[in-house]
């Protein structure tokens, strides 16, 4: 099985297969996918009734974009309790050690 991302033409063929009720484990040996892929692709992009291949691989394409926002730039409260903990001259990892718990 290939490990690299689905292609616009693969996201065709699932289209094209789920408007011919094929089942998604055929679907995934048609495209040489883990059938797990295909679940999973089909379920981020709308379902069997509402997967469209364009649409997926427009949404894909969004989601893959780099840089991207970091969790610290967004929350005000997250980055106060850091830089105090940084200020304490915490390690980084004795901080995220902390968060976590």
């Amino acid at each position: 099985m290939r490990r690299e991302m689905l292609t616009l033409t693969d996201r065709k063929e699932i289209s094209r297969c789920l408007a011919m009720n094929i089942p998604q484990k055929d679907i995934a040996t048609a495209i040489g996918r883990n059938p797990s892929v295909v679940s999973r692709e089909i379920a981020r992009h709308g379902g069997r009734r509402a997967y469209r291949a364009h649409r997926a691989e427009k949404t894909a394409g969004k989601s893959r974009r780099r840089p991207k926002r970091r969790k610290i730039d967004d929350d005000p409260e997250l980055r106060e309790r850091v830089v105090c903990d940084l200020r304490k001259a915490w390690s980084p990892q004795q901080i995220s050690g902390r968060l976590c718990s």
